[in-house]
This record gives C-alpha cells, structure tokens and sequence, in this order.
C-alpha cells in the first residue's frame, strides 16, 4: 500500500504516542480534536485499503465519562454514503495498574474543570461496517461533544 504523503505507510496505528502524522495543536489554551490523514491511499491489487488517521484530543474529563467513545465518521464526497464507526481499542482505557475491588470511586466533583488528552493513530476503515471502494472521502472524528476538522483521503483504484 502506498500513500501520499509517504511517511504514513510507516505511522504505527493502533498506538497513542505523536507520530510524523500528528496534526499541530493550534495553541496551548486550544480544547477539541483534530485529525490529519494522507492525501491518497493507493492500494496494490487484492489489497483492502488502510485508512490512518492520526489525532489529537483535548477535552473534559466528565464530557468524555458521559458521552460515546471517540468516532470516525466517513461520507463519501460524491454520493450519499455516511458512516460511522466507534474507535474502540481493547484496553486502550484500562489503567495500567487496576485500583483493589474495595477502592472507592472517585466523584465527580473531582474532575470538575479538568481536561484529558492525548494522541491516537488508528485505521479508520478497522471501525467501519462496510470497506471503502475507491473515491473521496471526507473524514471527522468525533469525542466529547466536540468534532475535529474535516479531511478529504482519496482512495485510489488498486494498482
């Protein structure tokens, strides 16, 4: 599979540290989401294609607690096609070291006013129901009641 730019054929997905395909955080007072994504993925024959999206989130801790976990939403620019998927990693959330059973849980007073954040790099099309035929898409993630910018990814027709 190749992709434009090049650098995104070697993005680890499925991690969450920066990668060359993290988008810029716009200012240190910025909360939300942005993504980024390669300008075209060209897959070879018999390839299903791989869609990275490389993000960033700065959001409420209790907006986050309440809400759906992050997700990808795909509309195709020519068509009415549009899904949505939620990206959810096995463990991804699970702290490293489990509090005991008999532990108190935290109240939500607590995460007044405190955000949480972090990078994420994943394959969209792992999270949609159907595979992406070759077109354009525009592409948003979703988290916390906020939504990222929009990407447009054109995949091309496999090679």
């Amino acid at each position: 599979m190749d992709f434009i730019p090049d650098f995104y054929k070697d993005i680890p997905l499925g991690t969450y540290d920066q990668t060359p395909g993290s988008p810029e955080i716009p200012s240190s007072t910025w909360e939300g989401i942005i993504i980024s994504g390669p300008e075209r993925v060209i897959p070879k024959s018999g390839e299903l294609p791989i869609l990275p999206i490389c993000g960033y989130y700065l959001v409420p801790v209790l907006k986050a607690m309440d809400g759906p976990p992050l997700t990808v939403h795909v509309g195709r620019i020519d068509s009415d096609l549009s899904i949505s998927g939620e990206i959810v990693e096995e463990g991804g959330n699970e702290p490293l070291v489990p509090p005991p059973p008999d532990a108190p849980r935290p109240s939500r007073e607590l995460f007044e006013g405190v955000s949480t954040g972090g990078y994420f790099n994943v394959d969209a099309q792992k999270y949609l129901q159907i595979r992406l035929s070759p077109g354009t898409y525009q592409i948003t993630v979703s988290y916390a009641d906020a939504t990222s910018n929009p990407i447009r990814i054109d995949i091309a027709a496999p090679k």
